[in-house]
């Protein structure tokens, strides 16, 4: 049996819909390659969940603060951050398939409101947003009720940009007839940084090459610079090394490797959260990359 054919019925109807689009491959295999890619965009939400200890949720009203990650049958991503006291509305974060006709491949916006409860099964509704409806919610996340505003919001956002890029990824490598590109260059994450802050690229890259050059300016000078959630990088002395004779490997023949002085080398120690947040990305994700 296909991967397509083991997907619920709702979500083939909704695949086989998207399939019919102008601009689309007309290949024999793409709607297994879409089922790929839902299946694939599924296990990244349900990493996500799990990694920022959030519980699923069969429905959420309207009128309920907490922020929430929904995913759709039709494969797109919908982050709302929760609904602070005094706030406009809340913040929008979606990124559709990338190949549905009716609405924008990426929205950020603030000041959203919800024009009736999310729920599992059903379309989700909004407004003063972009994106008005979507198609129907497979999948809610949220938290639980005593977790403050300010840590919702921290984790949504930072789920939101996780995802959000690792859909992009997915849905180029559904256009790219399979061999997905390398988003994360230095360029291409650049550009990501101006359009969500809404700042030009130049903007984004200077500030990026002045936070860097700040950090290697500390390492110069022999401190210890935090990375934020990233860790630490720190500078440390490597003893002098003695002048040795070593094998060469390849012929057999020995050689005399030279002696080196006492100098420093740099060093970047991960943060706990960050190896914890590695630890459960699942090793077949990362094989052969």
């Amino acid at each position: 049996m296909s991967q397509f054919e083991q997907l619920p019925e709702a979500v083939q109807r909704q695949l086989r819909a998207l399939s019919q689009q102008d601009g689309l491959p007309g290949e024999p295999d793409l709607l297994e390659r879409l089922a790929r890619n839902w299946v694939s965009k599924r296990k990244l939400v349900d990493e996500q969940i799990e990694a920022l200890r959030m519980v699923p949720l069969e429905h959420l009203d309207s009128d309920d603060p907490r922020g929430f990650i929904g995913v759709t049958r039709s494969g797109s991503l919908v982050v709302l951050g929760p609904l602070s006291e005094g706030a406009d509305g809340r913040w929008l974060e979606y990124a559709s398939i990338e190949l549905r006709e009716d609405v924008p491949d990426i929205v950020r916006t603030d000041g959203v409101s919800l024009t009736g409860p999310a729920r599992v099964g059903d379309p989700l509704t909004l407004s003063s947003s972009p994106v008005e409806r979507t198609s129907e919610l497979m999948r809610i996340a949220g938290f639980e009720p005593d977790l403050s505003a300010a840590d919702q919001d921290r984790r949504l956002r930072e789920a939101a940009t996780f995802l959000t890029n690792g859909f992009l990824k997915l849905n180029q490598a559904v256009m790219a007839h399979g061999q997905a590109p390398d988003h994360f260059t230095t360029r291409s994450m650049i550009a990501y940084v101006a359009a969500k802050n809404g700042i030009p690229q130049a903007l984004a890259k200077q500030i990026v090459d002045d936070f860097l050059t700040t950090a290697e300016t500390g390492m110069a000078l022999g401190e210890r610079v935090p990375l934020g959630r990233l860790g630490r990088l720190t500078v440390a002395p490597r003893p002098p090394r003695k002048a040795r004779l070593a094998r060469n490997p390849r012929t057999g023949e020995e050689v005399l490797v030279p002696a080196k002085p006492e100098r420093a080398v740099p060093r970047m120690s991960f943060s706990k959260r960050l190896r914890e947040r590695i630890s459960a990305v699942h090793p077949e994700s990362i094989k052969g990359k």
